[in-house]
């Protein structure tokens, strides 16, 4: 989809899922455009992504109920443009399904979904297959909309942070099959860009990677190079795998079930480069190196001192 000529409209944006991985980058991202922007968090407890201190007067938050339309609705009174990215889990189809309900009741004109690839067979992947319910729902509310399906974020390494900085060992089950994480903050960038385009989205879809696919293998080679401690990969049965992130990582089962099923996908279906972030952002996507140097200390080892850094060096 061609997106110019584009301009920030004096609209108000609202983020459902305001405290998750794109949607803290997302408001981060529209405050520093000095938009107006809504957060709608699930939970009154959760820490907000832009504090009160540093928070714009064109920035605010407000509880959303996503057991009730109505209330929903409420929450999105005034709302011109919707980003839909609730928590990924059994109750998703039921969540988003409401809240596209209450987005139409509310008079909100635009929604931005983020959603995950398409899966074919042979592989199976169940939260695709959610997406793909949600994305029909959306298709037939009437609004104008967008989904963006992105492989896997960087910031997904952070869940087996832990593991590796007490035991120097990457997990998986993915073999030798590469993937391609892209950082979540190019994803909320795209998202930023739609949501106040002025140019209809007519249903489109985007698929939106990194600029390259490694695999668990070469990961630990970078993390051993940044953190100067060596880090193998481990290669475990699928069975193996989904009882290590429920036992050491602490991932509930549905959850450890799902990254496996991705790990089990980048097998089957090789996850390309798409050239969606420079063709919309006009930028490169950032590399995973750079996201490794800036969340250096959460792998850094606990469990021995430093070595010497490997010489199979890729930064």
């Amino acid at each position: 989809m061609h997106t110019e000529p584009h301009r920030s409209a004096p609209r108000l944006v609202a983020v459902l899922g305001c405290t998750g991985v794109v949607g803290t980058a997302l408001m981060r991202e529209l405050a520093a455009q000095g938009g107006a922007v809504r957060g709608l968090s699930r939970s009154p407890n959760r820490t907000l992504p832009v504090p009160v201190q540093d928070r714009p007067a064109r920035v605010s938050y407000t509880v959303a109920d996503v057991t009730d339309v109505a209330r929903l609705a409420r929450a999105m009174h005034g709302v011109d443009a919707l980003f839909l990215a609730t928590a990924t889990g059994p109750e998703q189809v039921d969540v988003e399904t409401r809240a596209i309900d209450a987005a139409r009741t509310a008079g909100v004109r635009r929604i931005v979904k983020l959603s995950a690839p398409v899966v074919t067979a042979p592989a199976s992947v169940e939260a695709a297959r959610w997406h793909r319910e949600i994305e029909a729902v959306l298709a037939a509310s009437g609004l104008e909309h967008a989904s963006l399906r992105p492989h896997a974020f960087m910031q997904n390494w952070l869940r087996q942070a832990d593991v590796i900085q007490h035991t120097n060992t990457i997990l998986g089950s993915a073999g030798t099959a590469p993937r391609n994480y892209v950082d979540a903050r190019d994803v909320a960038a795209i998202a930023a860009r739609l949501l106040s385009s002025e140019v209809p989205l007519s249903g489109a879809t985007f698929a939106v990677s990194g600029p390259e696919a490694i695999s668990n293998a070469d990961m630990a080679v970078r993390l051993s190079y940044v953190t100067g401690t060596e880090v193998r990969y481990e290669n475990l049965t699928r069975a193996g795998h989904e009882r290590a992130l429920v036992e050491q990582a602490r991932l509930p089962a549905w959850l450890a079930r799902h990254l496996v099923e991705l790990e089990e996908l980048a097998v089957l279906m090789p996850e390309p480069f798409t050239s969606t972030v420079p063709e919309l952002l006009g930028t490169t996507p950032r590399t995973m190196d750079e996201f490794i140097h800036e969340h250096r200390l959460a792998f850094v080892s606990q469990a021995q001192p430093q070595q010497a850094q490997p010489q199979r060096a890729r930064l």
